[in-house]
């Protein structure tokens, strides 16, 4: 089953400039497509985490907690600057944070239509087999 499934890794470039600082982010990153239950957990617990203090978390704490915690699932590798940032966590440019959050998702998307497309190749091809015999 495992081998029909497209490749669960992409790869994306960011070159962008920090609203707030005018610093350069500049880099490529490796990123997981789709969690497994494993890296759900993870998620899970690392959103938990960032805003564990918090009864009733603002949108604005809520989508960075999100983010955060979504990039540090998901991100397999990336250019120095994101490990020395421990994930985005000391970056102040909350701009770069949803930019490669905005390419993770990305990446999640078209691995979906790739299975989606290899979903129904093999139907075609099942009913094509079908009608032969």
């Amino acid at each position: 089953m495992y081998e029909a499934l497209p490749k669960n890794e992409a790869h994306f470039d960011i070159e962008t400039v920090g609203a707030d600082t005018g610093i350069k982010y500049k880099g490529q990153f490796r990123v997981k497509c789709l969690l497994d239950i494993a890296g759900k957990h993870s998620l899970a617990l690392e959103k938990t985490r960032l805003m564990a203090d918090y009864a009733n978390p603002s949108g604005d704490l809520q989508a960075i907690a999100i983010a955060l915690a979504t990039l540090r699932a998901k991100i397999i590798e990336g250019p120095a600057w994101w490990a020395d940032s421990d994930g985005g966590s000391s970056i102040m440019d909350e701009n770069v944070i949803l930019e490669i959050f905005d390419e993770c998702n990305k990446a999640e998307e078209a691995w979906r239509k790739k299975l989606k497309k290899s979903a129904e190749v093999a139907q075609e091809m099942a009913q094509t087999q079908e009608a032969t015999q």
